[in-house]
């Protein structure tokens, strides 16, 4: 009998040890700290603490063992004590810190102890590399219960299964609707079900108005998908809600205005600090373009969308007016966001009116603001089947069919932005975003083009009145050598 049961404790120790929702993320390498021990990190959860039973082997340049990794005990009960949430759930974070390697290619394989967990071949993205490939994509359920989102997951399983290669994938908000629902079930359904496809790509996402439960400091997200915010923007009351990273010739920025739409931020407290970190970063970041020229904003709240009963949709404009502003200001190239349900592509717009740019095609140059996507197709139960709304004014295009965003930036001029339906496979809509002389550049251009029409008019009237005096002078002599004789 008392074998029986030490077998059964054994075998609940192992099961409570068994990995799950293995995901990638990736580290400061990429942010402007570029701390080369942290360029990828590998994380998953158990049910125990389970000391120093992992290890991963990493053959990239070389090929190596890590047995060092961080664990951290999520303890949601605690946190909802004393709230109206009853909620009790418990579960260790593990994280390896994979350092930089100088190939773009790297292999992993998760153990525990010898039993082989996941093993995947990974794009280890560079901070100078030639072209960068990443997927936008939000709004997703893991719970099928309508089968939304189920045509993602089985594309992104296709994409695996082609090798088909991504820098990232960059997730606009809105996940599991809600991650703590069910007493954190959802949530937890949700890590083991996208692992299909956060095992393969860096993961990085912003948080939407769905992922914070009834913890305002979205802990449960916080600690699970591993944004690269710095701490020390922390507060006792507000956590960090901007971070930035670069991956070959682009410089991304993430940041979370949720307060500040839903107006629970009445001193602008949140807000303020938001736009110094903006401004900061994007002071930055223009003073690196030559090498990093294309900026991209992505976030879940879009400034313009076209479902005119939600809020977000008639008032943002005026909620991240400021935001906007520095959007222009520092010349950001392309804003993604989620939110609304479906794909939409709007004509560049400012202040809630239509600014100056250029489109010959599908190929847009010389635009005074970024333009706009939403990207919040990939799939949610909750709410009506994906639709398409009214236009208005800035509507370029919609969809409504579950997909995907890819965006290619092919060099330092030519970027590509293209939305695909995952049922088919399909590109359903294409832009090409264009780099051209800045206006400064433009006014030197031509001044100097005007300057050298100057001089050359100038040259040519004094050739000529040169010629003109010359020979006006040689007639008179003429004329008076003709006197002489006549004399």
């Amino acid at each position: 009998m008392f074998i029986i049961m030490f077998l059964f404790l054994i075998e609940s120790i192992q099961e409570y040890c068994e990995p799950y929702g293995v995901r990638l993320f990736l580290g400061h390498y990429y942010t402007n700290l570029k701390i080369e021990t942290d360029a990828l990190r590998i994380v998953f959860n158990t049910k125990n603490q389970c000391n120093k039973q992992f290890q991963v082997f990493i053959k990239g340049d070389q090929e190596f063992n890590i047995t060092t990794y961080k664990t951290k005990f999520l303890n949601m009960t605690d946190i909802y004590v004393g709230t109206k949430a009853n909620i009790e759930y418990e579960t260790y974070i593990h994280t390896f810190q994979i350092p930089i390697q100088q190939t773009s290619r790297i292999l992993y394989a998760l153990k525990n102890n010898d039993k082989l967990i996941k093993e995947a071949q990974v794009k280890l993205p560079q901070l100078q590399q030639d072209t960068t490939k990443v997927l936008f994509f939000g709004d997703m359920d893991s719970r099928w219960l309508f089968n939304r989102s189920k045509q993602t997951f089985d594309w992104f399983e296709e994409q695996i299964n082609q090798n088909i290669e991504y820098d990232s994938l960059l997730f606009t908000g809105d996940m599991a609707y809600d991650l703590e629902s069910d007493n954190c079930e959802r949530g937890e359904l949700w890590i083991s079900r996208i692992s299909l496809f956060t095992s393969q790509y860096p993961f990085m996402i912003s948080p939407g108005n769905h992922d914070g439960g009834f913890d305002y400091k979205q802990t449960f997200l916080r600690e699970h998908f591993q944004m690269l915010y710095l701490t020390e923007y922390d507060t006792q009351n507000y956590q960090n809600d901007f971070y930035s990273f670069n991956i070959g010739m682009v410089h991304f920025i993430q940041y979370d205005p949720v307060m500040i739409v839903y107006k629970a931020d009445p001193n602008n407290y949140i807000k303020n600090r938001l736009l110094s970190q903006f401004r900061n970063d994007l002071s930055k970041a223009v003073q690196n373009r030559e090498e990093v020229p294309w900026i991209v904003v992505f976030t879940h709240y879009p400034i313009y969308c076209n479902f005119m009963d939600d809020d977000q949709c008639v008032n943002n404009f005026k909620y991240l007016a400021e935001f906007e502003k520095l959007f222009q200001e520092f010349h950001v190239d392309l804003y993604v966001s989620g939110h609304q349900h479906n794909y939409q592509r709007n004509q560049p717009y400012y202040q809630n009116h239509s600014v100056s740019y250029q489109i010959d095609g599908n190929i847009y140059y010389n635009y005074e603001s970024p333009i706009t996507i939403i990207e919040g197709a990939g799939g949610a139960d909750y709410g009506p089947e994906i639709m398409i709304y009214n236009d208005q004014p800035y509507t370029a295009k919609q969809l409504a069919q579950n997909g995907v965003g890819l965006l290619q930036v092919m060099n330092k001029t030519h970027l590509q932005f293209q939305h695909i339906r995952v049922s088919t496979n399909q590109v359903m809509d294409e832009i090409w975003i264009m780099k051209t002389y800045d206006k400064e550049k433009d006014n030197s251009f031509e001044y100097w083009i005007i300057t050298i029409i100057i001089c050359a008019i100038v040259i040519v009237l004094a050739l000529f009145i040169f010629i003109f005096v010359k020979y006006k002078g040689r007639k008179s002599k003429t004329y008076q050598k003709a006197m002489d004789n006549l004399v």
